[in-house]
């Protein structure tokens, strides 16, 4: 059965967000696990979704553009260290999960994996991408040379704890 995203879920994403960042996952022949910074969360098209920006130049990149889905995952304890190293790893040179220590467990709804013992995991699956090139740029150096994202808007179809 498919969990209800709840404001609590909401609330429970944007804080990790703001605060130590949250994991993001997506595939399953080649698994990847990324950290976000940032992203929204809203309603598009009467769905509720979140837009997870990627640089074309990252491993997740190639894996979301093709499989069509990630996963959002919140830790449930303090997982500092691991984010600050997610961020030195590439995934094109090793197998994030391994080397950080993760353990993978497979998505309920989606064909990728998720971090066991996320404190909550959130599943969606691409609605929409818009390239940086469709940004209409108001502000200047919203998008610096060489470091602009593609938004990938995820509808959320399955929410639960680990």
């Amino acid at each position: 059965m498919k969990g209800i995203f709840t404001d609590k879920d909401a609330a429970t994403l944007l804080k990790a967000l703001n605060s130590t960042g949250i994991f993001a996952t997506c595939g399953r022949k080649t698994p990847n696990v990324m950290v976000a910074h940032w992203g929204t969360l809203g309603k598009l098209w009467g769905r509720n979704v979140f837009l997870l920006p990627i640089r074309s130049s990252k491993y997740s990149y190639q894996i979301v553009s093709q499989t069509k889905s990630f996963a959002l995952n919140i830790p449930a304890r303090d997982m500092r260290t691991e984010i600050a190293l997610c961020d030195t790893l590439s995934g094109f040179n090793c197998n994030k999960f391994e080397a950080l220590g993760l353990h993978p467990k497979r998505a309920r709804s989606i064909d990728a994996y998720v971090l066991g013992g996320s404190g909550l995991v959130v599943e969606c699956t691409l609605v929409a991408s818009i390239p940086p090139e469709a940004v209409c740029q108001v502000t200047d150096g919203l998008l610096p040379q060489g470091r602009a994202h593609t938004l990938f808007a995820g509808e959320i179809i399955d929410c639960y704890r680990l």
